[in-house]
């Protein structure tokens, strides 16, 4: 699974620390997605913790997703990726997810772009307002790929474009 697919679906996920001589039974613990990981390359699970379980929740109605990764050459790291969930209800848009990665130092979520969207009829003004506010969630710095403001640019473009394909696949039952 992408991080950023994880992000945006709010998944929760299931860890055991391994088991000391004198502890008969694993520790298990359970925590959310947005806590997982804390800068890049670092999660805050412990050496002796290992992940066990993702439990994605279902949507509530229909529903569509869409991925879209900018990346030099096929397999590279992304330069920007973005993700994003809409489900939908009685027409409008009744929960959105959107995450982010390379563009920070961890994967994040657009959370006021994903408050922006819940309620909203899917048209192209919602879309290009989510996509400003989620090019103002990130936080991509200049290197090699690009410039930040290339970057926040790529953002606002992917998340318009996902969120329409989202909504094409939620309104075709899935098979878009």
């Amino acid at each position: 699974m992408r991080p950023p697919v994880a992000v945006e679906s709010g998944s929760e996920l299931e860890f055991e620390s391994s088991p000391r001589e004198e502890i008969l039974v694993p520790d298990e613990e359970e925590i959310g997605i947005d806590e997982l990981m804390v800068d890049t390359f670092t999660s805050s699970l412990a050496p002796t913790e290992v992940m066990t379980e993702v439990r994605i929740p279902s949507p509530s109605g229909p529903s569509g997703g869409a991925y879209l990764k900018l990346e030099r050459k096929v397999g590279d790291f992304a330069t920007v990726a973005v993700a994003v969930h809409v489900v939908m209800s009685n027409g409008t848009i009744g929960t959105a997810g959107i995450g982010l990665t390379a563009v920070g130092p961890t994967n994040l979520r657009a959370n006021e772009a994903e408050e922006s969207l819940a309620g909203a009829e899917p048209s192209e003004e919602a879309f290009a307002n989510a996509g400003r506010l989620a090019a103002c969630a990130a936080s991509p710095v200049d290197d090699q790929r690009g410039s930040a403001a290339y970057k926040r640019n790529v953002v606002d473009v992917f998340v318009q474009r996902g969120l329409a394909r989202a909504v094409e696949i939620a309104r075709s039952g899935g098979r878009a």
